[in-house]
C-alpha cells in the first residue's frame, strides 16, 4: 500500500468524523457545494485559461516566443527541455497520459509544427488550464460557504444516532471525492517525469497504489474525454507563439550572417519555413513547416545516423546564431558557407544532397516495411540492398560538403552505420 492510500483513507475517515458532527443535512449541503464547484472549475477551466493568454505576459510565461536559442524562458519551454522527445511507449505513464496528448497533435493536420514542440505547447497549457481550474475552484467554493452558512443558520442542530451514521457517509464520500479532485488535477501533470517532485507522486500512482490506482485511472479517464483541448484548441495555441511574423534573431544580427544562420535552420525542415526579410528580419512559418525526424527511420535502424545529421544541422544553426562566437569569421565567409548549403539549381550542395538522402532514406523504409510473404525473397532483398547502397554513397557524399565546414563547425561525428536490413537470410 502507498502513502497516498494512507492519505486518502486519512482523509475520507477525518471527513466522516466530522460529518458525524455536523449531521447528514449539513454533510449533504457540504458536499453539494463541494460537487458543485468542482464541475464548474472542471469545465470552465479551459475556456478561462484560453481567454487569460490573451493577456501578454500570461502568454509569454505560460507559452513562450518559441523554442529557438533566443526564445526566453516559458512553461513550454521549460517542458521541451524536459521531455526531449523520449517516451516509454509501453508504459502506463505514456498510454494514459501522452498518447492522448500526441493523438490530437497528430490529428490537426492543418498544424505542422515539431512534435515535441507541439507537445510541449499542449502540456504547458494543460498545466496552466489545471491551474486555474484551481483558482476557479476556491473561489466558487469561498462563495458558496458563505451561502451554506447563512442556509445552515435555519437548521434545526438536533441530530440522532442516525442522522449521524447518515452524516458519516456522506463526510466520507467527501473525503473521497477530495481525493479525486486532487488525482484529475495531477492527471494534468503527472506526465512530466523530469521534475523529481511530479516523478515521485508519479511513481506512486502508477507502481504501488491500491486505491489511488483505481482513482488514476479513472481521473485519466475522465481528462482524455472532457478536459484535453481539442484539436482546433491546440492550433489556436500554435497560432499564439508561431504566427508568421518578421523576427529580428538578435540585434546584432544581419546581411550574411542571418543568411547563413536561415539556411542552416531549415535543413531541419523538408520544406524552408524560415524566410528572410529586409535583411536583417526573418520570418517563420510554423503552419508550413515540415520538420524532419529521426524517429522515422527507426525500422530500418538508420535513425542514429539521422539524429547525428539533424544535430549537426542545429549546432551549426545555433552558432551562427550565437554573437559571442565566430566574431573573426568575415563576411565572405558566411556568404560562401551560405552558398555551400542552400538550394540551388545543380542540387550539389548541402541542401539538395540531404533532400536527395531523406528521399533514398524513405524508399529504404517504404520497400522494408511494404514486404509480405507475397513477395519474392530474392527480388525484395536486392532492392533492399540497392536501397541500402545508395543511401550509404549519398551518405559519404554529404559528409564530404560537411568537410568543407570542418573550420568553423567541427568536423561532422562518426556514426557507425546500421547493417542492410535482409529477410530470410544474415544481413550482409
Amino acid at each position: 500500500m502507498s502513502w497516498i492510500d494512507v492519505a486518502i483513507l486519512a482523509l475520507v475517515v477525518l471527513l466522516g468524523l466530522i460529518g458525524v458532527v455536523k449531521g447528514v443535512k449539513k454533510s449533504a449541503l457540504t458536499l453539494a457545494g463541494f460537487i458543485i464547484s468542482f464541475l464548474l472549475a472542471f469545465f470552465l477551466a479551459n475556456v478561462v485559461a484560453e481567454a487569460l493568454l490573451g493577456i501578454d505576459v500570461i502568454k509569454e510565461f505560460v507559452l513562450g516566443n518559441g523554442f529557438d536559442k533566443g526564445s526566453h524562458w516559458s512553461l513550454a519551454q521549460w517542458i521541451y527541455g524536459g521531455v526531449g522527445g523520449k517516451w516509454d511507449e509501453s508504459s502506463a505513464l505514456y498510454k494514459n497520459f501522452a498518447k492522448p496528448i500526441f493523438d490530437i497533435i497528430e490529428s490537426a493536420k492543418d498544424v505542422t509544427i515539431d512534435k515535441t514542440q507541439g507537445f510541449a505547447l499542449y502540456g504547458a497549457f494543460l498545466i496552466f488550464s489545471a491551474i486555474v481550474g484551481v483558482g476557479i475552484f476556491f473561489v466558487v467554493r469561498f462563495i458558496l460557504i458563505i451561502v451554506t452558512f447563512i442556509i445552515k443558520t435555519f437548521m434545526s442542530k438536533r441530530n440522532t444516532v442516525l442522522t449521524r451514521l447518515f452524516g458519516f457517509l456522506v463526510g466520507a464520500l467527501r473525503g473521497a471525492l477530495w481525493a479525486f479532485a486532487f488525482t484529475v488535477v495531477f492527471s494534468s501533470m503527472g506526465g512530466y517525469t523530469f521534475a523529481t517532485g511530479i516523478k515521485n507522486i508519479g511513481n506512486e500512482y502508477e507502481n504501488n497504489a491500491v486505491v489511488c490506482g483505481y482513482f488514476n485511472d479513472w481521473a485519466y479517464g475522465l481528462r482524455n474525454k472532457l478536459f484535453l483541448p481539442d484539436k482546433d484548441a491546440y492550433g489556436r495555441l500554435v497560432e499564439m507563439v508561431f504566427t508568421t511574423q518578421s523576427t529580428p534573431p538578435d540585434p546584432s544580427a544581419g546581411g550574411e550572417r542571418l543568411k547563413l544562420y536561415l539556411a542552416a535552420s531549415n535543413l531541419g525542415y523538408d520544406n524552408y519555413p524560415y524566410t528572410l526579410v529586409d535583411n536583417d528580419h526573418y520570418e517563420f512559418d510554423a503552419g508550413f513547416a515540415q520538420a524532419r525526424a529521426a524517429e522515422e527511420f527507426a525500422s530500418t535502424e538508420f535513425d542514429a545516423v539521422v539524429k547525428a545529421i539533424l544535430d549537426y544541422n542545429k549546432a551549426m544553426a545555433d552558432k551562427v546564431f550565437d554573437q559571442t562566437q565566430l566574431n573573426d569569421v568575415t563576411s565572405e565567409t558566411f556568404k560562401r558557407y551560405t552558398t555551400m548549403i542552400e538550394p540551388s539549381d545543380t542540387n550539389i550542395n548541402i541542401d539538395g544532397i540531404t533532400n536527395e538522402l531523406w528521399t533514398l532514406l524513405r524508399k529504404y523504409e517504404a520497400d522494408y516495411n511494404s514486404f509480405d510473404e507475397d513477395t519474392e525473397l530474392s527480388l525484395q532483398n536486392s532492392t533492399l540492398k540497392s536501397d541500402y547502397d545508395a543511401i550509404v554513397l549519398k551518405l559519404n557524399e554529404l559528409k564530404e560538403k560537411y568537410s568543407e565546414l570542418e573550420t568553423c563547425f567541427g568536423g561532422f561525428p562518426d556514426t557507425e552505420l546500421p547493417s542492410v536490413k535482409l529477410f530470410g537470410t544474415a544481413a550482409e
